[in-house]
């Protein structure tokens, strides 16, 4: 299969089967067609690439029909062809052109536009999907387009895709599709601007019978990680928010096969978005080539932990550095920068360091919100230096992405910021528990340590089974992280 990369429009449309339950007592073929419908995976294909349509019958009273005859049709062949199986090809850029799908006197229609590929960039395998909200104008282009090629010259294969899904399910069948038509070479995708959001319902089980169970809906990327896993909602189960897209069941195989990363909104407008995302792009390459420069080096402060005492201040710093909730190997090097507020130093001389550009790699340990983290606001994130490149915060909530203004984009998109990969979660959980290979932050450390990019890292830790007592709150740990920027990117 010949595979378009850099499309403007379009990773290659392939055949999305539908499959439903249909009814058991529909009628034989001799039954009369009423209506036709026609699905269509994608509304828009590159030049030479395919998508596979679909004819549902249906008799009068509604029932699904099969074994009639299906003639298809295209309103002009010379934009996009359609065989008589239905699948559809885009042979040059215009339209959009009508596809009928006819049987018995009766039709239905869907329409296809094709356009030309902008440019091609030639990789490697894994492939990154990059997704674009069609909104943007062309101000964005030139900084997107060196951004995938520089993904490639990583040795993947970067293919964009320019369109609207209106719906999760849309979203996610057709990264269903690409992954299974390109033989799992899938790696990841970054959604650029607005996105369909899926909703879950999570629980945070309590072993304290005098503390309730911490229950709550919340964006979960997820959903388009894990492609084979079973996404439902329970009998009687209605979305407290009142999203049309929600779900409390996850279950089947609920390993991820993709990394999934966002390049959001900016305070809720493309107006706002566009010129952070040229801002992006530019520091996103600058970080490749090493233009920028700082530090290769681990800088974390936390707020949760404190010492009054010599004795306490030692203990601490141990426990930080080695213990079974350090971050090692990062922590544990020597040069590793450790603040917390205690008798020796505090905090805030620990932010100072993030300011000054003190190491490449930052962790925030800290009560948080959508609009906080800890001592940090997004006041602070849009008018003081964040000196890091990699930016992981275990503040609760602040990837917030319903919240326009919320603390991690702001960190990501600031004019005074260097951060070209933040990781946070869109819930009240701030981190991802500890498996059987050990805390999630150690996890990281050495996954990245070993050259990992940050999106693989994250893939391989969310994929190994929590321990007790994580275990038995799996979905609030893991369903509703968060990467923005760019996943592809590794330790430099």
């Amino acid at each position: 299969m010949q595979f378009n990369v850099r499309s403007s429009v379009g990773l290659v449309a392939v055949a999305i089967i539908a499959l439903g339950c249909g009814d058991r007592s529909a009628p034989t073929s001799a039954s009369s067609v009423a209506s036709v419908t026609v699905v269509q995976p994608i509304a828009t294909v590159a030049e030479g690439a395919t998508a596979q349509d679909k004819a549902t019958l249906r008799d009068a009273a509604g029932h699904v029909l099969t074994g009639h005859t299906v003639t298809w049709e295209s309103s002009d062949t010379t934009i996009a062809t359609v065989s008589a199986a239905g699948l559809v090809t885009g042979i040059a850029a215009g339209g959009p052109a009508t596809i009928t799908a006819e049987s018995e006197g009766k039709s239905g229609v869907a329409t296809i536009t094709v356009a030309a590929d902008r440019s091609v960039c030639t990789g490697g395998k894994p492939i990154v999907a990059v997704l674009v909200d069609s909104r943007f104008s062309t101000s964005i282009d030139a900084g997107l387009d060196r951004m995938e090629h520089d993904i490639c010259d990583d040795g993947w294969t970067a293919a964009e895709l320019r369109s609207e899904f209106a719906t999760p399910l849309e979203l996610r069948e057709h990264l269903i599709a690409l992954y299974d038509t390109t033989a799992h070479a899938l790696d990841g995708v970054i959604l650029v601007g607005d996105f369909p959001k899926a909703y879950q319902f999570v629980v945070l089980k309590s072993d304290n019978p005098n503390i309730p169970d911490t229950r709550e809906e919340t964006i979960s990327l997820q959903y388009y990680s894990d492609l084979d896993g079973v996404f439902a909602a329970s009998p009687g189960y209605a979305s407290p928010g009142g999203h049309d897209f929600s779900f409390d069941l996850h279950s089947g195989n609920v390993d991820s096969e993709l990394w999934v990363g966002v390049l959001p909104l900016y305070q809720g407008s493309l107006e706002a978005t566009e010129p952070a995302l040229i801002r992006f792009f530019q520091k996103d390459h600058d970080y490749r080539t090493g233009t920028t420069q700082l530090p290769r080096g681990f800088l974390l402060v936390n707020e949760i932990l404190t010492a009054t005492t010599d004795s306490e201040q030692i203990a601490t710093m141990d426990a930080l550095r080695n213990g079974p909730y350090a971050w090692t190997p990062f922590s544990s090097d020597p040069e590793a920068q450790i603040f917390f507020d205690g008798t020796s130093q505090n905090v805030g001389q620990g932010y100072g360091k993030l300011s000054a550009g003190a190491a490449d790699f930052f962790v925030g340990d800290a009560h948080g919100s959508a609009t906080t983290a800890g001592e940090l606001t997004v006041a602070w994130a849009e008018s003081q230096p964040i000196g890091t490149f990699f930016f992981w915060s275990d503040g609760c909530a602040v990837a917030n992405l319903d919240v326009p203004l919320n603390f991690l984009t702001s960190v990501l998109y600031s004019a005074t910021s260097k951060v070209v990969l933040a990781h946070g979660t869109t819930n009240e959980s701030g981190g991802m528990g500890t498996n059987s290979e050990g805390f999630f932050g150690h996890n990281i450390a050495t996954s990245m340590s070993q050259g990992d990019p940050f999106g693989d890292a994250v893939r391989h830790d969310i994929n190994i089974p929590l321990i007790f007592p994580w275990s038995d709150s799996r979905e609030f740990e893991i369903a509703t992280g968060v990467l923005l920027g760019d996943p592809t990117l590794r330790l430099r």
